[in-house]
């Protein structure tokens, strides 16, 4: 009888696992993917296509045709839980998938519970969601041409800097007549500060040139509708950090990664703020037939900032170990590089580079990122 391997989520991992499979096969194995999505965002790409520079299907994998290559069954449907001892998913359309070997990979989402209000705030993740409310804020202000637009930024992570960043670029190239309030609000006393010293002020002086207003010690704490005057016909919002309050027009989520709330009753063994702890094999601590990478996996023994990066150095190591699991081979350790290089897009045609304490800017890690990005996406259609 054929073992049911079981990918859940169309993270970079996953993907990674079918592309590998399609070129390395395992015989007597049924795989199927569940994802509650078809077209999968890259987020290397992401906020490029922001910007104008990459069209949607340039920067999103087509899950389907993926799984048709690797000879994967394509279940498109959202799962809302799972039990390890059952070996069952459910998911949102009622479904009850059974599986030998699980490997779970869905991400996370801004964490939002402290913001009261935040149904009116936009998250930068789930991607579809965002993308959706991105191109509706679009559509208004063609329609309605405000000589004016205020936009906030609640994260003052890379991910946030990014993301002001490309917005600016593509409100700029739309819109070039409108005046616009760029702003990030950041919980704590400095910007990004999982990076270099170099690296936050090379940051701090582009946003001072872009006109970017960063808002230190500064966390969103309530966000409400607000009556819009008569020369501004967008919507309006009062944003709140404590007894201090902003006008804006939109407010983007881009705070601290949050897991699915499922997984608090999945009975996986999982890290302090809700994400599955794993082993250096990307085994479950408490089920070895459950696997997790990307966003929604913690490595207890190297622990790592939530970054697309290490999704995508994951992938090969969770293929090779899901193979050697079900063939009852030794699986392997892995153990994610500590410094790596960080390429961030800005909106000219150039992109900040960081390494460790080192950071610069320019023309040229543009074209790199370009050409890795590219490298990447080209696999998935070889």
């Amino acid at each position: 009888m054929a073992k049911k391997l079981l990918l859940v989520g169309g993270g970079h991992s996953n993907a990674l696992v079918l592309k590998h499979w399609c070129r390395h096969p395992l015989a007597d194995v049924e795989l199927t993917l569940v994802s509650d999505v078809r077209q999968t965002p890259y987020s290397g790409m992401l906020p490029g296509y922001l910007a104008g520079f990459y069209s949607y299907g340039e920067s999103h994998i087509d899950l389907a045709p993926l799984c048709a290559s690797a000879g994967a069954i394509f279940v498109q449907d959202k799962a809302i839980a799972v039990n390890p001892e059952q070996n069952l998913l459910t998911t949102a359309e009622g479904r009850q998938l059974s599986f030998d070997c699980l490997s779970l990979d869905i991400g996370s989402t801004p964490f939002i519970d402290d913001i009261v209000g935040a149904e009116y705030g936009i998250p930068a993740k789930p991607v579809p969601q965002f993308l959706t409310a991105w191109l509706a804020l679009l559509e208004n202000i063609d329609q309605n041409r405000p000589k004016k637009v205020t936009l906030a930024i609640a994260g003052g992570g890379a991910g946030g800097v990014e993301l002001a960043f490309n917005l600016q670029a593509r409100l700029a190239k739309l819109f070039p007549a409108m005046g616009l309030d760029m702003q990030i609000w950041q919980r704590g006393a400095i910007l990004l500060p999982h990076h270099s010293v170099q690296g936050r002020k090379l940051i701090e002086r582009l946003l001072v040139k872009q006109n970017i207003a960063v808002l230190l010690n500064h966390p969103v704490t309530s966000i409400e509708p607000e009556f819009s005057p008569d020369d501004n016909p967008l919507t309006c919002y009062k944003l709140w950090s404590n007894d201090h309050w902003q006008s804006v027009n939109a407010v983007f989520l881009v705070t601290q990664a949050s897991p699915a709330p499922w997984l608090a009753q999945s009975g996986l063994s999982l890290d302090s703020r809700g994400f599955v702890s794993v082993k250096p094999t990307l085994q479950s601590y408490s089920h070895g037939h459950i696997f997790a990478a990307g966003d929604v996996a913690n490595m207890i023994d190297h622990p790592r900032p939530k970054a697309g990066v290490f999704a995508v150095r994951q992938g090969k190591p969770l293929f090779e170990n899901l193979q050697h699991y079900l063939s009852h081979q030794t699986l392997k350790t892995f153990v994610p590089q500590s410094k790596y290089l960080s390429l961030l897009g800005t909106r000219d045609g150039r992109a900040i580079a960081l390494w460790g304490p080192w950071a610069s800017y320019g023309h040229c890690w543009w074209r790199l990122k370009d050409y890795i990005d590219r490298q990447f996406m080209a696999g998935f259609s070889a």
